[in-house]
């Protein structure tokens, strides 16, 4: 199978970069795959799930909002956040999934809802790749 060139780019480091035979992302429209020879986008990223496929395995990461760039040179994702399985505290994320959904209840306006919801959203992908290892 083809690869194209990933890099997931977080503001600490570089999370991923190589070949990938394919990847699934969560974009604002929903659930969106990359392969190679993908047409020329450039698209809103929402926290979840994110998968890569090399060398014929699947792997999971949890990311954060950010946006995607494909180009026929490569693919770039650009995420607040993004962690592998094994990263993952599962009782440090419910802690954390305890104060945001009190922070989200509580919001003054809804810019205050809109950030505890997405980072909610990448709490519980973290708790879902973790529970798949």
């Amino acid at each position: 199978m083809r690869t194209f060139n990933l890099e997931i780019h977080t503001p600490e480091r570089v999370f991923f970069s190589g070949g990938a035979e394919s990847l699934t992302v969560n974009a604002e429209s929903g659930e969106m795959g990359v392969l190679y020879h993908t047409l020329p986008l450039v698209t809103i990223l929402v926290g979840g799930v994110t998968r890569i496929k090399q060398d014929g395995k699947w792997m999971e990461a949890a990311c954060g909002e950010g946006f995607m760039a494909v180009t026929k040179e490569k693919t770039s994702i650009f995420t607040e956040s993004a962690f592998w399985p094994h990263e993952v505290d599962p009782d440090a994320v419910n802690g954390e999934i305890d104060g945001l959904d009190e922070k989200k209840r509580k919001a003054a306006s809804l810019a205050e809802y809109r950030m505890a919801k997405a980072q909610l959203a990448i709490q519980f992908a973290k708790l879902k790749i973790k529970k798949r290892e």
